[in-house]
């Protein structure tokens, strides 16, 4: 089943945080993840989304993407997002899609 992986920004330091973005993507893409939503525009319909940037990905399975998360790529990488903002991740177990015949 897939898993999605969702993560909510407020980042402090722009300039910081952009080698930790140039660089993840090809990680994630190595690791079977595939960005649904990055870098575009969000519309708040209930609650306090001030300055926050959502990511949303998708993975093959729940076990993918913890092998991204806990990979020593991962864990050198995450390293340069460190001071770069506040940020929020989970990991959800996506359902099967059944074929319609």
């Amino acid at each position: 089943m897939p898993a999605y992986m969702i993560v909510e920004a407020e980042i402090t330091d722009p300039a910081r945080f952009r080698e930790y973005a140039t660089r993840n993507p090809e990680l994630v893409a190595r690791h079977g993840g595939r960005y649904l939503a990055i870098r575009t525009a969000t519309e708040p319909l209930e609650g306090d989304w001030d300055g926050i940037k959502v990511v949303l990905s998708v993975w093959p399975d729940m076990d993918a993407a913890r092998r991204y998360w806990h990979s020593p790529e991962y864990t050198a990488l995450k390293a340069l997002r460190e001071g770069t903002g506040r940020f929020r991740v989970i990991l959800v177990d996506g359902i099967q899609e059944e074929r319609l015949e």
